[in-house]
């Protein structure tokens, strides 16, 4: 049996002395421990009823514990931010088209090489 769940049984146990079935109680905090463990388990792909069973709770008892526990902390609100469109693929390049003339600026050597070798 695992050490988590040895540890709850024993924990339970002082709690609830000699109280059985329907008398026993248990503290949010041994409630929260019991969700705790479940968690790890579900990721690992047991069943609630299993690890229930292996707690000494009932499973209707744990899931309603996990329903009523806030979630994981490792979840957090994400806010979801549009990209920019990518640049240009001359970067910062500007096209001015006047009257009888066009003028490009902001190429590279690279990209003006290219485009003279396109408009040949």
């Amino acid at each position: 049996m695992d050490h988590d769940i040895k540890a709850f049984r024993a924990a339970a146990a002082r709690e609830n002395g000699s109280r059985t079935g329907l008398q026993r109680r248990y503290s949010a905090a041994l409630r929260a421990r019991a969700v705790a463990c479940w968690r790890v388990r579900q990721r690992a792909g047991e069943a609630l009823r299993d690890v229930a069973v292996a707690l000494g709770v009932s499973a209707w008892s744990l899931h309603r514990w996990s329903r009523a526990a806030p979630p994981p902390s490792h979840l957090h609100a994400v806010q979801v931010v549009p990209t920019p469109p990518p640049p240009a693929a001359g970067g910062d390049l500007v096209v001015v088209v006047g009257a009888g003339h066009t003028r490009i600026e902001g190429l590279t050597v690279e990209s003006a090489a290219r485009l003279l070798a396109l408009l040949r």
